[in-house]
């Protein structure tokens, strides 16, 4: 059987551990300042947070030729290959992965996370370890799939100017807005198959991560937990401890991150967010 190889796009935010650990392929988007243009993968956080004080990013998808050079080169090694992408619902990662995909028939399949950062980053390591275990293509889907399912993200933003100014949230950001700008409202956004929606609005911070504990609490038991910020490496900390608490998931195993260009240009600084996959059910016998 011929190997499966995993493509995927760098606002997965996994470390390159985790990439060389099971060979993935990433494929970087694109941050703009004004005329200056960056691969997502050229910028540290504190050289992407300089250049974002002085001009604001925007991003956008790799261009289709980036997808095609790596396709190519894992089809003509012998690789079917999965590629895995950011939500097509806020995003051309997908339609632009499926153009180049055409050129390879089937030997190249494009998924849809329905998500972002470590929610398309859990998935990827899904379908990667069973890729590794050996199991058939659609075997490989399946469990990506899985993870899918079972997948919550919550996203906790401590200003909006910068999802305002990236347009990702037209359809609800006015509300927030103005309650934002009035009350210092700070907004939990959340995904639905794909889609940015708000979950809830809180008057502080604080008030805003007992929120989203609550939420985690009654999803437990958890397989997967991690918590990404912007900027809030101690308070991420300190939320990781008090999750592991709450949930009873093991502390040494929830991820802290920070999150790359990609996302940090659409969320700005202040970001906290947890993703996580509840544990699988086992099915009922009939």
């Amino acid at each position: 059987m011929d190997g499966i190889s995993i493509v995927t796009d760098s606002s997965c935010d996994l470390p390159q551990a985790v990439l060389s650990q099971y060979g993935i392929t990433l494929v970087p988007l694109i941050v703009r300042f004004g005329e200056k243009v960056f691969l997502d993968t050229e910028l540290s956080r504190e050289q992407f947070w300089r250049l974002a004080e002085k001009t604001p990013p925007f991003t956008s998808g790799a261009p289709i030729g980036d997808y095609v050079t790596a396709f190519q080169q894992l089809v003509e090694r012998g690789s079917r290959v999965l590629c895995m992408c950011l939500t097509g619902r806020h995003s051309n990662a997908v339609s632009t992965a499926w153009s180049a995909a055409r050129e390879f028939g089937d030997r190249v399949t494009v998924f849809d996370s329905q998500s972002i950062s470590y929610g398309l980053g859990y998935q990827v390591i899904a379908a990667a370890q069973a890729a590794a275990k050996g199991l058939s293509f659609e075997q490989v889907v399946e469990a990506a799939k899985s993870v899918r399912s079972r997948l919550n993200v919550q996203i906790l933003l401590d200003t909006v100017s910068f999802v305002r100014r990236g347009g990702r949230a037209d359809h609800f950001i006015g509300a927030i807005d103005r309650a934002a700008r009035t009350l210092n409202i700070k907004p939990i956004l959340t995904f639905n198959t794909g889609e940015l929606k708000l979950a809830n609005l809180s008057r502080t911070c604080e008030r805003g991560l007992k929120r989203m504990l609550a939420e985690l609490s009654a999803r437990s038991p958890l397989e997967e937990l991690a918590v990404g910020h912007t900027f809030r490496q101690e308070r991420s900390e300190a939320f990781a401890d008090e999750l592991a608490a709450a949930t009873g998931f093991p502390r040494r195993r929830i991820t802290v991150f920070e999150t790359g260009s990609a996302i940090a240009s659409h969320s700005g600084p202040g970001l906290i967010a947890t993703v996580a996959v509840s544990s699988a059910q086992p099915q009922a016998s009939g």
